[in-house]
C-alpha cells in the first residue's frame, strides 16, 4: 500500500510522524514481550524486599514451578544466610587464635547445614508470576535454637562423660578414650556451630572452643604415643602393613630392637595350597597391645587370604594388603582390638 502525504506536510513534520509510529509499534512489541513472560503479572515487592531477619525470625523467598517447589527454595535461602553467619563468626574466632584455620569445622559447618530442616515454619505469602510461584516463609529462629540445645544436651554430657578421668589415664587409654569420642566431637561441633549461627555467637562460641581443645589433644594424644611392633623376622612384612597404618593416622611406630612405649605383638600362622594353577597364602594374623606397665589392654585377630599366578610369596603380599585394607576399614582403636 502506498504512503499517501497529507497536503501541505512538511519534511519535519513527516518525520516526527513517522518517527511516532515507530515508538508505538516499539512499545507495542515490548509490552506484548513482557507480557508473554510474566503473564501479565509482576512479582510482588516482597519477593525483592522481604522482611528482614530479627532475633524472633528468619525470612526467605523462594521460587519454583508450584508451591512445594518455591517453599524449599526459600529455606535453603535461610539456610544460605545461616551458612554465611557461622562463617563470618568461625573467620572472627579464628582470626583470634593467630590464624590457625580448623579446616574439617568448616567442612563441617557446610554439611550440617546442608542437612538441617527447618521443622517451624509458616508460609506467610503466595503469588504467581507467569510460571512460577514465589513464596515467603518465615522460620521460628528462637524455636530452631531451642531443637538445636535439645541436640548438642545428649553429646555434651556423653563428652563430658567420657573425658572426666582423662588426667589420670595412662597414655594409650587417653588415645583410645578422644579417638572414642571422636564421632561424638564432629557430631556436637556441627551442631555447636549451628548455635552459633541461631544466636549470633552466645553459648556456641563457648562450646565450640572446648570440642576444638578436646580434638586437638586427640591430635595430642595419638602423637605422643609410640607403638613397639613386635613381630618376629618372618613377619616383619605385617608389622610394616600395622606401621603403616599407624603413620596413617598420626601415631608412631617404632620396630627397633629396644623400642619403649606402648608394645603391639604381632603373630602370625599360615597356610600355602594351590589350585587351579594360582598360588594361595592364608594368614591368621593375631594383634596384642600391651600398655606401659606390661598389662594386655586389647587383641585382635584377622583372617585374610591372598592369591598369585606367580607364586607364594606375590600371594603372601596380596594378603597383608588386604589385611591392611581391613584395619584401615575398621580405623585405628577398632583395627587394634579396641571396642568401639
Amino acid at each position: 500500500m502506498d504512503f499517501i502525504e497529507p497536503h501541505g506536510l512538511g519534511t519535519a513534520m513527516r518525520k516526527s510522524v513517522l518517527g511516532g509510529l515507530v515508538l508505538l509499534a516499539l512499545l507495542g512489541g515490548g509490552c506484548a514481550s513482557i507480557g508473554g513472560l510474566t503473564g501479565g503479572s509482576a512479582a510482588p515487592a516482597w519477593v525483592l524486599q522481604p522482611p528482614a531477619d530479627t532475633a524472633e525470625a528468619w525470612w526467605g523467598v523462594g521460587e519454583g514451578r508450584d508451591r512445594d517447589a518455591a517453599k524449599g527454595a526459600a529455606l535453603r535461602d535461610v539456610a544460605a544466610r545461616l551458612r554465611v553467619g557461622i562463617s563470618g563468626k568461625l573467620d572472627t574466632q579464628v582470626s583470634e587464635t593467630n590464624g590457625k584455620v580448623d579446616r574439617r569445622a568448616s567442612a563441617r559447618v557446610s554439611e550440617e547445614v546442608a542437612r538441617t530442616e527447618f521443622r517451624n515454619y509458616t508460609i506467610e505469602q503466595t503469588a504467581q508470576s507467569g510460571k512460577l510461584v514465589h513464596v515467603l516463609v518465615k522460620v521460628d529462629r528462637r524455636a530452631f535454637v531451642t531443637d538445636v540445645r535439645a541436640a548438642i544436651e545428649p553429646l555434651d554430657a556423653a563428652i563430658r562423660q567420657g573425658t572426666a578421668n582423662l588426667d589420670a589415664a595412662s597414655p594409650i587409654e587417653r588415645f583410645v578414650t578422644l579417638r572414642k569420642l571422636g564421632p561424638t566431637l564432629d557430631k556436637a561441633s556441627a551442631q555447636a556451630q549451628l548455635l552459633v549461627g541461631a544466636e549470633n555467637g552466645g553459648k556456641g562460641l563457648a562450646l565450640l572452643d572446648r570440642y576444638r581443645t578436646l580434638q586437638q589433644q586427640t591430635t595430642d594424644a595419638a602423637s605422643a604415643l609410640v607403638f613397639k611392633l613386635d613381630a618376629k623376622p618372618r613377619d616383619a612384612d605385617i608389622a610394616t602393613a600395622v606401621g603403616t597404618l599407624m603413620n596413617e593416622n598420626g601415631m608412631r611406630a617404632d620396630a627397633s630392637a629396644g623400642a619403649t612405649g606402648t608394645v603391639v605383638a604381632i603373630t602370625s600362622a599360615g597356610r600355602e595350597d594351590e589350585m587351579s594353577g594360582s598360588k594361595l597364602v592364608k594368614l591368621d594374623v593375631t594383634l596384642a597391645v600391651r600398655d606401659d606397665r606390661g598389662q594386655s589392654v586389647a587383641t585382635r585377630t584377622y583372617q585374610v587370604s591372598g592369591a598369585s599366578r606367580l607364586d607364594h610369596g606375590v600371594a603372601r603380599q596380596n594378603a597383608i594388603r588386604s589385611l591392611l585394607e581391613a584395619m584401615r576399614a575398621e580405623g585405628p582403636v577398632a583395627a587394634l582390638g579396641f571396642a568401639r
